[in-house]
């Protein structure tokens, strides 16, 4: 699929993406939001970055992608932080708990307004017992507590806890 660059505008090119997205084109949705990405808009459109994260196979590239400066709108953005908790998914997944613990700081400090910051809050602390950190992870699991946190991230949470980590 090819979009031109008039499909670019703000709304119109989410729009395009999402519904290329929700047909299950990821491979069409990660080249073509890769392109929006390093394209020379100053302003871009967070979303497209969700949809980016959400599709991208190399992790390689990935990484990249994710650990270069995003634009500075991205930060106070619901979809950016929800698409670095998917990121942080992914580094669990793989092993990287450095990255995980990177992005778990970030993501404390910072993504405070996202819906999956207690989420977020479990992958780091998994992160810091993995690095056998278990006093920070304490910490962050409790900060979790105190947040008033899901059913679902409860029931980690003492799964974690019953387990004996």
């Amino acid at each position: 699929m090819i979009l031109p660059s008039f499909l670019w505008g703000e709304a119109s090119g989410f729009s395009t993406l999402y519904i290329e997205f929700k047909k299950g084109n990821y491979a069409t949705v990660s080249k073509q939001s890769l392109q929006y990405l390093n394209g020379s808009d100053a302003e871009k459109d967070p979303r497209i970055f969700f949809l980016y994260v959400s599709t991208e196979e190399n992790w390689a590239q990935l990484k990249a992608k994710v650990v270069r400066d995003p634009p500075p709108n991205f930060r106070l953005s619901v979809h950016y932080w929800n698409a670095i908790y998917l990121f942080m998914e992914r580094a669990l997944v793989f092993g990287e708990s450095d990255l995980l613990i990177e992005w778990g700081k970030d993501f404390q400090k910072s993504g405070k307004q996202s819906p999956k910051y207690n989420d977020a809050l479990l992958l780091y602390g998994l992160g810091l017992l993995d690095l056998k950190n278990e006093s920070e992870a304490r910490k962050v699991f409790a900060e979790i507590e105190s947040n008033s946190p899901s059913k679902h991230v409860l029931s980690q949470l003492e799964e974690l806890k019953s387990s004996g980590k």
